[in-house]
C-alpha cells in the first residue's frame, strides 16, 4: 500500500480515469526505485539520471492529468521513508531494482522508437554512423520548405538544428513559441473548434498573442549542415540554436507548436514551419537514454 500513495492520492481526483491512476502509479514505482538507490546505490550513474529523468516526466504528466503537489509531496515523502534503511541485499530490495532494469532494457532494444504527437512525431534514437546522427527529430513540410528539428550528436556535443531544403537560401531562422510566464495559458484561436486556425494551419490553432510570445534567435549557422538536411530538391540550410531550446517548447501544452519564421539575407520573412510540442518529453527521454548507453 505504501507504494501505492501516489496512485491512491490521484485516483481521488481521477473520476475514474484508468489513464491517470496508471500514471500516478507508474511514478510511484519509480520513485520506489530511487529511494532504494539512494540508500543501496545499486544503479550505474548513466541509469540513475535516466531514472531522474523519467520521474520529472511522469510527475509532470501526472500533473497535467489532475494530481496536486500536495500529493506529489506526501506520496513520494512516504515512500522515501519506507525505503530510508532498507536491507540493501535482501531479494525483496533487488528485485524491485531489477525489475526496473529489465524494463529500461526492453524500452530502448532496438535502439529507435518513434513517438506520435497530435498530429506529428517525434522520432529518437541512438546515434549511428555520420550520416546517422540525429538523435531526435521532427519533419514538417510547408510552402514548398522540408524541414527537419531536434537534436544531433556533433563529436561529443548535442546540438538543437533545425536543418531544411528550401527554393532560395534561407540567412536566419526565428522559433516562436508561448511565454509561459507572460501566458500561462495558451489561447484557443479557434474558439473550440468554430473558426479555422490562423493561416488555415492546424498546428497554430493554441498559442498566444504576440504579448505572450517569446523568441527564440538562431545562435549559429552549420557550415557543413547540408548532410543533415531531409532529402530533395532545393538549398540547404542547417542553423543551430541555444541550450535549453527543447526544455522551454517542453514547458508547452502537448497540442501546441512553436512557429519557425524563415528570413533571407534582406530581412524580408521567406517562409514558416510549425513544429508540434506533441510527446516531445517522452521522445527526449529516450534520446538521452539511448546515446547515454551508446556511450558508456
Amino acid at each position: 500500500m505504501i507504494v501505492l500513495a501516489l496512485a491512491s492520492g490521484l485516483a481521488l481526483t481521477a473520476s475514474h480515469d484508468d489513464t491517470r491512476v496508471e500514471t500516478a502509479a507508474r511514478l510511484a514505482r519509480l520513485v520506489e526505485v530511487a529511494a532504494i538507490d539512494e540508500a543501496c546505490a545499486i544503479l550505474p550513474a548513466g541509469e540513475r539520471a535516466i531514472l531522474e529523468r523519467e520521474i520529472a516526466t511522469a510527475r509532470h504528466h501526472a500533473e497535467a492529468g489532475g494530481m496536486s503537489s500536495a500529493t506529489w509531496s506526501s506520496g513520494s515523502e512516504r515512500i522515501r521513508r519506507r525505503w530510508a534503511s532498507p536491507d540493501c541485499n535482501a531479494p525483496g530490495t533487488q528485485q524491485t531494482v531489477l525489475r526496473y532494469r529489465q524494463a529500461l532494457n526492453g524500452w530502448l532494444m532496438g535502439g529507435e522508437r518513434n513517438f506520435e504527437g497530435h498530429q506529428r512525431s517525434w522520432t529518437a534514437r541512438a546515434a549511428g554512423d555520420e550520416h546517422s546522427q540525429w538523435s531526435l527529430a521532427q519533419d514538417a513540410v510547408h510552402g514548398g520548405i522540408s524541414a527537419r528539428f531536434g537534436s544531433v550528436i556533433i563529436g561529443e556535443d548535442a546540438v538543437v538544428l533545425l536543418s531544411l531544403r528550401a527554393p532560395r537560401q534561407p540567412a536566419s531562422a526565428v522559433l516562436v513559441l508561448r511565454d509561459v510566464e507572460l501566458a500561462p495559458r495558451p489561447v484557443d484561436f479557434t474558439s473550440g473548434g468554430r473558426r479555422q486556425p490562423p493561416g488555415g494551419e492546424p498546428l497554430a490553432a493554441l498559442g498566444a498573442l504576440a504579448s505572450g510570445q517569446q523568441r527564440i534567435w538562431t545562435s549559429g549557422v552549420l557550415r557543413d549542415g547540408g548532410r543533415f538536411a531531409p532529402d530533395g530538391n532545393g538549398v540547404t540550410a542547417s542553423f543551430t540554436f541555444p541550450d535549453g531550446t527543447l526544455e522551454q517548447m517542453m514547458a508547452l501544452e502537448t497540442a501546441e507548436a512553436a512557429r519557425v519564421d524563415l528570413y533571407d539575407a534582406s530581412g524580408a520573412r521567406m517562409g514558416r514551419i510549425w513544429i508540434e510540442t506533441g510527446a516531445l518529453r517522452q521522445a527526449r527521454d529516450y534520446a538521452l537514454a539511448a546515446n547515454a548507453v551508446r556511450q558508456d
